[in-house]
């Protein structure tokens, strides 16, 4: 190492030494549990086993037209072909590295987050620990899924989008774009934060001086062209327009009807029966039994399993199913369900797969309770933290992926392990509530001590 490049070289290492720490300790923790404790390629099946299939399918059959695939959103099955392209086909092994160096990218993205979201030098040190041994995280890292993908780009999308409100420099719009555009193709979920963020900027602009609109036409480019090349990739696939997947309106399906189930039943031959329930509603179901007297219940509009004749993303038939559930119910029942389904965010199930592992299962469920009872209201309460001038380019951009979350649940349904990728930052702004109130009341015992010794 030249003379000239080694006093840089330490004085970095003294300023990263924490963040040093928390990555290794944080891909230690993963590699070990993925691995050792719980290889990837041990638990494929259910969702685990469509994501590896379409990869297999995918790289057997490329360029091949397969109408089921453009039901899901092709993130991570892209993935997973990718790394069994260079690594082979069964090397799980490959796969269960890949996933924790992602999730340990979260954990690295989450502190440099609450670098630029804290004013208290030690919260970084302290989230990161934290995200070291969370084990909802770890957990999901154990699973071919998409939620630690999705996290890590999503994070990353953040740190560049706070970069550019607070600096205002064109490189944070493009990697925001960027950023964001890859998380699409995982989830595209990520589209809600990006149209509350809009929102946010069209109401509170003046407090963003350094956000330009050239920033958001920057920012928009990488995300519009994934958009085309997923519309086209849905084109190619089953010969219809959309987005990113088909599976969007069956989901609203359960938002709408609150049905554990649905099943549907093609009439041309060489279509299969389709039958799917979402984890979160089916554990609902069975608090009519563990909870009767509490007002958080499946209670379903037309039947706790729907079925209708049709390929699963045919939206003739569940237009037609969720017309009558809402005509069943009325918009006050329909705001039940939302309100409901928000509540499903924070509690109410257990994330899956775990919920579904007896092994797996108390641990889930311990670490849920957690969440639930010391981090969703405190989080809730910097909600409005994009609305206050002090607080919206830092706090604030947090805030917009909460309302994001929020807004989906109430369309579709709500779920911890859908909720899991924006854990880092939710569990931020519990501990900023926390320190806020801290001292807030230290200033006041401290303003009432001094006048009753005066």
């Amino acid at each position: 190492m030249p003379a000239s490049t080694a006093p840089r070289f330490y004085a970095w290492l003294h300023r990263n030494r924490w963040l040093l720490v928390v990555l290794i300790a944080a891909f230690a923790v993963r590699v070990h549990w993925n691995l050792l404790v719980h290889p990837l390629g041990d638990y494929v099946s259910s969702d685990m086993r469509g994501y590896v299939s379409r990869a297999d399918q995918m790289l057997d059959r490329f360029g091949e037209a397969i109408e089921y695939h453009a039901f899901f959103p092709y993130g991570t099955h892209f993935l997973l072909a990718l790394l069994k392209l260079v690594f082979g086909r069964d090397n799980f092994t490959a796969i269960g590295i890949a996933y924790a160096l992602l999730g340990t990218v979260m954990v690295g993205y989450g502190y440099r987050i609450a670098e630029r979201v804290s004013k208290y030098r030690w919260m970084p040190p302290l989230l990161g620990v934290l995200l070291v041994f969370y084990y909802p995280l770890i957990s999901l890292g154990g699973y071919t899924l998409s939620e630690i993908p999705y996290g890590t780009f999503l994070l990353m999308a953040t740190l560049a989008l706070l970069r550019l409100v607070q600096d205002g420099r064109t490189r944070d719009a493009w990697l925001t774009g960027i950023f964001a555009a890859i998380a699409t193709a995982f989830r595209p979920q990520i589209l809600m934060s990006i149209a509350v963020f809009a929102v946010v900027w069209i109401v509170m602009r003046k407090s963003m001086p350094r956000v330009r609109f050239k920033h958001l036409v920057f920012a928009g480019i990488p995300i519009a062209i994934v958009l085309a090349f997923s519309a086209a990739r849905m084109h190619h696939h089953t010969g219809r327009w959309g987005m990113v997947s088909e599976n969007g309106l069956f989901n609203q399906l359960f938002g709408r009807c609150h049905n554990k189930k649905a099943a549907a039943t093609p009439e041309e031959p060489g279509r299969g029966r389709i039958r799917f329930g979402p984890p979160p509603l089916i554990q609902l179901e069975k608090r009519a039994k563990t909870a009767p007297d509490s007002w958080v219940q499946l209670d379903p509009a037309l039947g706790a399993e729907l079925s209708y004749t049709g390929y699963i993303a045919d939206a003739k038939p569940l237009k037609e199913l969720m017309q009558k559930c809402i005509e069943k119910t009325g918009y006050l029942g329909q705001l039940r369900y939302a309100t409901i389904n928000v509540l499903m965010l924070a509690g109410y199930n257990t994330p899956w797969p775990d919920s579904g592992r007896e092994m797996w299962r108390h641990k889930a469920q311990g670490w849920q309770s957690l969440y639930t009872a010391f981090i969703a209201i405190p989080a809730l309460l910097a909600l409005f933290t994009c609305f206050i001038k002090r607080t919206v380019t830092h706090h604030g951009i947090l805030a917009v992926h909460v309302w994001a979350i929020i807004v989906t649940a109430a369309i579709y349904f709500g779920d911890t392990r859908l909720r899991a990728p924006y854990d880092p930052m939710l569990v931020l702004l519990a501990l900023e509530t926390y320190v806020f109130s801290g001292v807030l009341i230290f200033g006041w015992a401290r303003k009432l001590f001094k006048r009753k010794a005066g």
